[in-house]
């Protein structure tokens, strides 16, 4: 039986080096966490967090938790460019997360944002990014905790 290679196998065949964020890296944790102040409305943006270039975002790994929040309320999730703050893509990461009721939310498949759909496990950013989120539905309370949670993996 014929045997077939990985992208990453096909690379070290070759003779390329490949990154470390494809074989033999570390995972990491990225933790960022807001208790939203008074005012805060849709399309409102929650800056969590920020990942280095080269770190692959893998999709099964994203949470978001909170508490009790204000009924319709759902997060985006999604990167932008640290350099320039141009949106790579505001709901890429997750779309519609619900944080009117209170608990921890992995996104449903119908929920993932575009740079993970597709067969697209995990998303290589190309430059370091901004990691943030999008307030849509309704206004969230004042003092309501928001959490977002992902692994990356990179040297």
């Amino acid at each position: 039986m014929p045997e077939f290679n990985s992208t990453q196998m096909a690379a070290v065949l070759a003779g390329a080096k490949i990154i470390g964020a494809e074989q033999g890296a570390n995972v990491r944790r990225f933790f960022g966490r807001i208790v939203t102040p008074a005012g805060v409305v849709v399309n409102d943006t929650v800056y969590f967090g920020r990942l280095p270039r080269g770190s692959r975002i893998q999709r099964r790994s994203m949470t978001v938790s909170c508490s009790a929040g204000t009924a319709s309320s759902v997060l985006d999730l999604g990167l932008r460019s640290t350099r320039t703050q141009v949106a790579i893509d505001a709901d890429g990461l997750a779309v519609g997360i619900d944080i009117a009721a209170a608990g921890e939310k992995s996104p449903a498949s119908s929920a993932i944002g575009a740079l993970l759909l597709n067969g697209a496990d995990d998303y290589v950013t190309t430059e370091e990014v901004d990691v943030y989120g999008t307030v849509r539905g309704a206004n969230p309370p004042a003092g309501q905790s928001i959490v977002a949670e992902l692994n990356y993996i990179t040297d």
